[in-house]
């Protein structure tokens, strides 16, 4: 593999428009964006592509996977078949999955080719079952964990499948934190979460505590007209008429906004 490689303004504009051009407020009760997964295979292809959270005291796994054969979703919870009996068993070992957990860096791209043709991982019983899968290429995106849940995308390829090469590890890094990005929106609307300005959520944190316009602007730098028109947008988008009626939807989420 030639080491002249470089990413294009091309490749940085393809980037930008998968991971900004997803479909947020999205209905069901995916993990993640399907469409950002879709894009993000088209740039760097590969078998399966997986967004995967993991609560690990628990040993439930939850994931969205795109390959050819469509959009598939699991969830699994302990050791309930092959796959899952050895993972968990072999989780913490030198080739386990525990990665980034044991480092505590959750911003360096992991590529596994070399730990994945190593003699010693061949013989192990993931490297035994990953063979028999035809597994020969992996790339592991770590996300700072969100509220205990270990965050990351997978990438697969297959003994008759390229290497992934170092441009297509560098626009994965260039995404990782746009995808953690990503992911908490989700998450945040999973839980019902209202879709906010930063902004906004300081003002109604304001309001919570009984200070008046005036108040808010002096506290925030701003004009008393500014904090009217924001409170305007906020009553807009929550569906609501007053004060209180704002604090009763937004309450629950206001440590976390």
């Amino acid at each position: 593999m030639p080491d002249n490689w470089v990413i294009t303004d091309s490749d940085i504009q393809a980037l930008l428009e998968v991971l900004d051009g997803c479909q947020t407020d999205a209905v069901g009760t995916d993990i993640f964006y399907v469409d950002v997964l879709t894009g993000l295979r088209e740039l760097i292809p590969c078998g399966e592509m997986t967004f995967q959270l993991m609560d690990v005291a628990e040993q439930r796994v939850r994931t969205l996977s795109v390959n050819d054969a469509g959009v598939e979703r699991d969830e699994s919870v302990g050791m309930v078949d092959e796959w899952t009996t050895l993972f968990w068993q072999q989780f913490w070992d030198e080739h386990g999955c525990a990665g980034p957990l044991l480092s505590g860096d959750y911003t360096t791209v992991l590529h596994h080719a070399e730990t994945t043709r190593t003699r010693a991982y061949a013989d192990s019983p993931l490297g035994t079952l990953a063979g028999e899968l035809g597994l020969d290429d992996e790339i592991l995106v770590p996300m700072a964990p969100l509220g205990g849940t270990d965050r990351r995308l997978l990438l697969w390829r297959t003994k008759d499948e390229p290497d992934f090469s170092e441009r297509e590890k560098a626009m994965l890094a260039l995404a990782r934190p746009h995808l953690a990005e990503l992911h908490t929106r989700r998450d945040r609307e999973l839980r019902g979460e209202p879709n906010l300005t930063p902004r906004q959520w300081e003002v109604l944190r304001q309001v919570a505590t009984g200070a008046s316009n005036t108040q808010i602007a002096r506290t925030l730098g701003l004009s008393d007209a500014t904090v009217r028109k924001h409170l305007e947008n906020v009553f807009l988008r929550l569906g609501v008429q007053s004060r209180t009626e704002a604090l009763a939807r937004v309450r629950v989420f206001l440590d976390a906004a």
